[in-house]
């Protein structure tokens, strides 16, 4: 088995008239190279179509003894924000074509392994390559949760806007790729079932997609239980951003109505207070005690409590 990652027509040439097994992955080939490559394979024109014109959804088309599967695994941006990858596999006999635009990471490793293990058969290959695409949803995923528990940990102690405003990006990504892996799960017992038709060993092919399966429903769950927290602590940043207001309000509205008053009968204090200490005492001292009556009441009813570890429970 021989894997190429560039447009090689001479080479691919040379491979197919050995009947050499060959896996040519490319990264964002342009229309005339796809070209080349389609005429050289003897791609179907529809399939040419789709992978020239990227934004398909999940799905598996036969053409003829030809396969072409499009599934999503995931990429994780410098930022951390996860970035749902579009993968063509291209199925003909004795090569096995992918296409992509942001390849994730696991391809690479796929690649690595055939350079040290050439000895794989077309059927591995594809196992492989498919097993690939899925386990980058879940090890994209995990960054993405060991990111959303960080938030946990940091939501009820220290809200904050630029907090608030990355959960939002990260939960609007989350539903964009929840919408997509739904499709791709309620595909993929088709991919199975055609990839098993292509096999060297069905069973066998068979059971190692079924523990494709399994990953592509722990991702799907991933995705869901990430999507509720990020929702559930956005409620709690604008409850607890609301609940500081109002105690603010609320140890001022007394303040403001003292000061109001005696703003008022300013002429008062002056014709009966003549001593400095009187009217400091009667100005400050007023206000003291009356913060530590509006703040003793808030402790006691459970607004001002003192700082707990509430967010530090991890998720199941």
């Amino acid at each position: 088995m021989q894997a190429l990652d560039e447009i090689d027509i001479d080479t691919l040439r040379e491979l197919r008239a050995r009947d050499e097994p060959v896996w040519l992955d490319l990264r964002d080939p342009d229309d005339e190279g796809l070209a080349r490559v389609a005429d050289l394979l003897g791609l179907h024109e529809l399939a040419l179509e789709d992978s020239r014109e990227f934004g398909q959804r999940p799905k598996v088309d036969r053409y003829d003894d030809q396969l072409l599967l499009v599934l999503f695994g995931l990429a994780v941006a410098d930022d951390g924000t996860p970035q749902p990858v579009e993968v063509h596999v291209h199925v003909v006999r004795g090569c096995v074509l992918t296409i992509s635009r942001v390849p994730p990471a696991e391809l690479e490793r796929v690649r690595s392994s055939l350079r040290h293990d050439p000895d794989r058969s077309g059927t591995d290959l594809l196992y492989r390559v498919v097993d690939a695409v899925v386990d980058s949803l879940t090890d994209g995923l995990e960054l993405v949760a060991a990111e959303v528990d960080a938030f946990e940990q940091t939501i009820f102690d220290h809200p904050r806007a630029r907090d608030r405003d990355r959960m939002a990006v990260l939960r609007r990504t989350l539903n964009g790729l929840r919408r997509t892996l739904v499709i791709q799960r309620q595909v993929f017992p088709r991919v199975v079932e055609h990839l098993t038709a292509v096999a060297d060993d069905a069973e066998t092919m068979r059971t190692y997609l079924a523990d494709v399966g399994d990953h592509l429903g722990q991702a799907l769950d991933e995705v869901e239980a990430d999507r509720e927290t990020l929702q559930g602590m956005l409620d709690t940043y604008s409850n607890e951003v609301q609940e500081r207001l109002t105690i603010v309000a609320t140890v001022f509205l007394p303040l403001t109505a003292l000061t109001g008053f005696f703003g008022m009968n300013f002429t008062w204090m002056i014709d009966h207070l003549g001593a400095a200490w009187a009217f400091f005492g009667l100005g400050v001292g007023g206000l003291l005690v009356s913060c530590l009556v509006i703040i003793g009441w808030l402790r006691r009813t459970g607004l001002l409590a003192p700082s707990i570890s509430r967010g530090t429970g991890q998720r199941s």
